[in-house]
């Protein structure tokens, strides 16, 4: 397929490990960055990619995807942009939290959108990703999904899922970072050295992670039992989570993300005008 020319509109964090990922595409004919202020140039990021950086909006009209990119707050604007400059032949594909494509829909009436969510793993080709389609032509479609492709692991899901998705894996690599620092600063103050900790720990979640794909048949609960001997160090460990409820927590923030994105979509849908 043909290689298109991709437009990321945002400067954050994850339109940098878009950009990361996309830069040397074979993909993409070119790759540029619509910003809106200086924020991304700040971060001492690689230089190819803010030698792509512009803050003139007609840059759209050369894209045949473009990428919204941008927080909730600033979703109208970047959707006016896109109206005003863009063809309408060009496809939308959004990673902004909470917006839908109904909200997306009430200014872009002609364009094809895809609404999804990856991650910063998405910078090394490994997010993992849901995404929902609506009004693209096979052939866009085909080129958009072998783009996010390149970011992950990307999967077809009712828009339904979006919200929740975005709590449980757009946002997971935090919880999972939570998590590997906790192992981490206990390990330090049990004596251990914290660079040596930090390696083993991730290195540990990796393996683990690697583990339980290897057996997809098997519950994770099973595969749990192989580590917990009864009277031993894992029992122990588990016990103090399970009284201290754990899974309780966790639950409730997974849910509370995902509140979260709802409210935020409801938010900015209060600044989303139609044409």
């Amino acid at each position: 397929m043909k290689p298109m020319n991709l437009v990321i509109i945002g400067s954050g964090n994850l339109a940098h490990a878009l950009g990361s990922r996309w830069l040397h595409s074979e993909r993409i004919a070119t790759l540029s960055i619509l910003a809106r202020s200086q924020k991304f140039l700040s971060q001492n990021w690689d230089a190819d990619l803010q030698s792509r950086v512009t803050y003139d909006p007609k840059i759209l009209s050369t894209a045949h995807l473009i990428v919204l990119a941008v927080k909730p707050k600033d979703a109208s604007t970047a959707l006016h942009q896109v109206a005003e400059h863009a063809s309408d032949s060009a496809v939308v594909l959004s990673v902004i939290a909470g917006i839908s494509i109904a909200q997306m829909r009430s200014v872009l009436p002609k364009s094809g959108i895809i609404r999804t969510m990856p991650n910063i793993c998405s910078e090394i080709g490994r997010s993992v990703t849901g995404y929902s389609v609506n009004g693209v032509l096979p052939v866009d479609r085909e080129y958009a999904c072998q783009v996010l492709g390149e970011l992950g692991d990307a999967v077809e899901t009712p828009e339904s899922w979006l919200d929740p998705m975005t709590a449980l894996f757009g946002s997971g690599p935090a919880y999972v970072l939570e998590f590997i620092g906790n192992i981490i600063n206990t390990a330090v103050t049990l004596g251990l050295d914290s660079d040596i900790a930090r390696q083993l720990a991730l290195r540990m979640v990796v393996g683990t992670s690697e583990l339980a794909l290897t057996e997809p048949a098997l519950a994770l609960g099973d595969l749990q039992s192989r580590v917990v001997s009864p009277g031993g160090t894992t029992e122990a460990m588990l016990h103090v989570l399970h009284t201290s409820r754990w899974p309780d927590i966790m639950e409730s923030a997974l849910k509370a993300a995902g509140s979260r994105a709802v409210q935020l979509g409801r938010e900015a849908a209060a600044a989303v005008k139609p044409q």
